[in-house]
């Protein structure tokens, strides 16, 4: 399959995940152009009465690249695939896909609002941000994180976790490749969080995802037994976070694997996180918790502008 076979493929499953949630899809889904260079972009942009979501070949040949190398030296990562019948073309398809859902949901969330573009691994053409936009820009980019992420992995089930891991993997992988690709663009300044601040907030969803059904209804009896919860940790959750740490070595990006920290470190954090009690934060030891911390008071600040949120 091509480059372009695949953005066009990964496009039109996107449109069909976004409609099957949501039921309705015609206000969000913009027009969809697709070049062909070897620049890893993904632009989505205001035209006329709508939007327009510009992908290119080299998006997806890079991100083929990655699973390709994954699937040749699969080392530690042969646990996630042991029970799947994946290849690299698939778990390509399940990054553009989650990436797609990304680029709709700053129209969902109303981001253009606050800015006129979001670029992957692309500063905007626009003038100089305030100090106060430019971290809430940032925000904004977690907030649609969160969201595509909720969309792409659907509701917890005691029968999906190999399906989970495997999707919590290909999300990992693509907010690799951005921060990889924003490193090496010569921006002066980063356009997205780092890719260790999007995996604390991914991890963090992914913890919470058996509790979110009783949380919502408030029904108490909805929460999953003690042992079910803690298989769930020990196959799924604490197994992901290895996950990203094995395929930020086999991308090469040492820097992200640093930025993640140890496990112990990492998942102590996550639970200072769910206090929501910035007096705890100056306890956080990971860099991407840190940058989580510093991020969320101004995330609070834009409830009440566009009502997105990230809570992981």
């Amino acid at each position: 399959m091509s480059s372009i076979q695949q953005l066009n493929l990964a496009f039109s499953n996107a449109v069909n995940q976004f409609e099957k949630t949501t039921g309705d899809c015609r206000t969000i889904i913009p027009r969809y152009v697709c070049s062909k260079t070897t620049d890893f972009v993904a632009t989505i942009e205001p035209k006329g009465n709508g939007y327009v979501l510009s992908l290119s070949s080299g998006l997806a040949e890079k991100s083929s690249q990655l699973w390709a190398e994954v699937f040749t030296n699969v080392g530690l990562l042969e646990n996630v695939f042991a029970k799947a019948f994946l290849n690299a073309d698939q778990m390509t398809q399940a990054s553009l896909v989650w990436l797609i859902l990304h680029e709709f949901h700053h129209i969902d969330l109303k981001h253009f609002e606050l800015a006129r573009s979001f670029d992957v691994a692309q500063r905007s053409r626009a003038g100089s941000p305030q100090k106060f936009l430019n971290i809430s820009r940032l925000c904004l980019e977690m907030q649609a994180d969160h969201e595509a992420t909720e969309m792409l992995l659907g509701a917890y089930s005691p029968d999906n976790w190999q399906d989970l891991r495997e999707k919590v993997l290909a999300i990992s992988g693509m907010m690799m490749l951005i921060e990889l690709e924003d490193s090496q663009n010569g921006a002066k300044g980063r356009t997205h969080p780092k890719a260790a601040t999007r995996i604390f907030q991914l991890l963090g969803h992914l913890a919470e995802m058996p509790l979110v059904q009783a949380q919502i209804i408030q029904d108490a009896s909805l929460i999953p037994s003690q042992d079910e919860l803690q298989a769930f940790a020990h196959d799924v959750t604490i197994p992901c976070f290895f996950d990203a740490i094995e395929l930020a070595q086999i991308a090469r990006a040492v820097s992200i694997a640093d930025d993640l920290g140890t496990l112990e470190d990492f998942f102590k954090d996550l639970e200072i996180a769910k206090l929501r009690d910035p007096s705890r934060y100056k306890g956080l030891k990971t860099q991407g918790a840190q940058e989580w911390a510093k991020l969320w008071p101004y995330n609070e600040a834009l409830k009440p502008i566009l009502g997105g949120d990230f809570d992981r």
